[in-house]
């Protein structure tokens, strides 16, 4: 039996709806993916916290990709 693409459209709404209420239930929302949010979100996680980042860049790692890591101690 074929399926219809009514079935598939309400799978595909139901599973992202899903996903998404999930994220709307967490215990630490965190803001920015760069060096330090991604660490906090790691080791809270770990200690199981449901955790979020939101991040305003499509990638994450923040100044990790221009040389961030190469700046003298006082400017970090």
């Amino acid at each position: 039996m074929p399926l219809e693409d009514i079935t598939i459209s309400k799978a595909i709404i139901t599973r992202y709806n899903q996903e998404l209420l999930s994220a709307l239930e967490s215990d630490v929302a965190i803001a920015g993916g760069g060096p330090s949010g991604l660490v906090a979100a790691f080791y809270l996680a770990q200690q199981g916290a449901q955790v979020v980042l939101f991040e305003r860049n499509l990638s994450l790692g923040g100044g990790m990709w221009g040389g961030g890591g190469m700046f003298k101690q006082i400017v970090v």
